[in-house]
């Protein structure tokens, strides 16, 4: 989906691909991938679409047309 809205030049990006969990900072704490299933779950359907009080109609048709 994201090369989708790349291609409608529409930003786009996942801020969290990477459970907390499984992240580097956390290995410590010996979680494994299936620890937390949700989030995991949440992590690779999360995506952040542009979102401001400064896009113009326009820019939002465009965002909800893609989405469409």
């Amino acid at each position: 989906m994201i090369k989708s809205f790349k291609e409608k030049n529409i930003p786009s990006v996942s801020y969290y691909s990477v459970p907390h969990h499984l992240q580097p900072v956390f290995e410590n704490l010996g979680h494994n991938e299936g620890d937390f299933p949700v989030a995991e779950k949440v992590a690779n359907k999360c995506l952040n679409l542009p979102i401001s009080p400064y896009l113009t109609s326009q820019e939002q048709s465009q965002v909800i047309d893609a989405i469409s």
